[in-house]
């Protein structure tokens, strides 16, 4: 895996995306990657359908999530995490691919804030955008390649502390609200 040091390039950012485990089952190719944008792309599988027969909204996120992420890679470097993200589902997704673009709206020397547009698409029709969103990734300087020492989830959380993350917010746990609830806990409705 790459370094810090080491400069991101669309051969180098496609083994990036090959060494994930759920990108090779979800099928995602990188078509696009560089100068602040990323370009994945989604051929449609009926494994990737809800009960009604759409694109299930955790696969549209995890795309979304991969594509925020490596258009930052590619002006904060491959040690790079999600910060956090946003999704907005416009419409559902239905057809023969995803195409998922992301562009980096600006950037420091450490984070990224980026936005990107699902679409849903159909050879020889306008392609549907499907949902949008946006988020932060955050440049890691800790490399995240793994070692022998790693748990069996292939990361090794011992390892990891606050200081691994730049500008991590801190909050004082003594000021954030915490809610009671007097008598029975009922539980959610749905209601038709």
């Amino acid at each position: 895996m790459p370094t810090e040091a080491t400069t991101l390039d669309l051969d180098l950012a496609r083994q990036v995306l090959a060494a994930q485990p759920f990108a090779r089952l979800v099928g995602t190719e990188l078509t696009e990657f560089g100068d602040g944008a990323a370009t994945l792309v989604i051929d449609i599988q009926p494994e990737h359908g809800q009960q009604f027969g759409f694109v299930h909204g955790g696969v549209l996120a995890y795309a979304a999530d991969n594509a925020l992420t490596f258009a930052a890679g590619t002006v904060l470097g491959p040690n790079v995490l999600t910060g956090g993200f946003t999704i907005t589902y416009l419409r559902p997704a239905q057809g023969e691919r995803l195409r998922v673009h992301a562009t980096v709206l600006g950037a420091t020397r450490r984070q990224a804030v980026t936005h990107c547009d699902v679409y849903a698409e159909t050879d020889g029709e306008e392609p549907v955008l499907c949902a949008v969103a946006q988020g932060t990734t955050r440049r890691v300087e800790k490399d995240l390649a793994p070692s022998a020492e790693e748990d069996a989830d292939g990361f090794d959380d011992a390892d990891l502390d606050d200081d691994d993350f730049d500008d991590q917010d801190d909050y004082d746990t003594d000021q954030l609200a915490v809610v009671t609830i007097d008598g029975p806990v009922l539980p959610p409705t749905v209601s038709h």
